[in-house]
């Protein structure tokens, strides 16, 4: 009977580290899934030429952000930014120097934005920076860092070395207000960029709520 029970007591020991062993595999490939699907869902939500948010993670982030800021009543903030003669740019170096441009500018972006600010390219030559809670006036300062720093470097085509001068940026900010949709955030910030451009292009324009009545009357 002892022999028996000792027999049945080492095959149970066994057969549970074989079931332990299982587990501890199945453990691993869960987690090496899980890992697999996080790569995939970043890649989906990053824009291959800049590294930079693309437009689906903007519109996920905008729409989380606005909620809590409506919820919690904080500050939030975005800034539109778009490259100014792009297409002169394009026309006269060609598109892979467009894309080195549009790199450069999205570098900048992503130096001055602080850790909890998404940086994200919103289409073409254009650029987003949602900023959760920072005030209008804050995100009007970090707008024109960004702007100085653009205009500071002078860029050389990478084949041939070439000198292509300096490039410029405007932006617009508008700052979120509690009644505020969406895309009501995003038009005063567009308002706001087409005013830049339209005094000179090389600027910063923060949006009012007057103003933007103004402008779409």
């Amino acid at each position: 009977m002892v022999d028996t029970l000792l027999a049945a007591t080492t095959k149970m020991h066994q057969h549970t580290h074989q079931l332990e062993q299982k587990l501890n595999k199945t453990t691993a490939e869960v987690n090496s899934l899980r890992d697999n699907l996080e790569q995939v869902r970043t890649e989906a939500m990053t824009d291959a030429l800049t590294g930079i948010a693309n437009r689906k993670r903007f519109d996920e982030f905008m729409l989380k952000h606005c909620n809590v800021a409506q919820k919690n009543k904080q500050n939030l903030s975005l800034v539109l930014c778009d490259i100014d003669h792009f297409k002169r740019f394009n026309d006269t170096w060609g598109h892979q120097t467009g894309d080195q441009i549009i790199r450069f500018v999205a570098s900048c972006l992503q130096r001055h934005a602080a850790k909890n600010h998404l940086v994200a390219r919103y289409g073409g030559e254009e650029f987003a920076v949602i900023m959760p809670s920072t005030d209008g006036q804050t995100a009007f300062d970090m707008a024109d860092n960004i702007r100085a720093s653009v205009e500071s470097k002078k860029l050389l085509r990478k084949s041939t070395n070439e000198d292509m001068g300096t490039v410029t940026i405007s932006l617009g900010v508008a700052q979120f207000s509690p009644h505020d949709s969406i895309e009501d955030l995003i038009e005063r910030a567009d308002e706001a960029l087409y005013r830049s451009k339209h005094a000179g292009r090389n600027k910063v324009s923060i949006s009012t709520e007057a103003q933007d009545g103004r402008s779409a009357a």
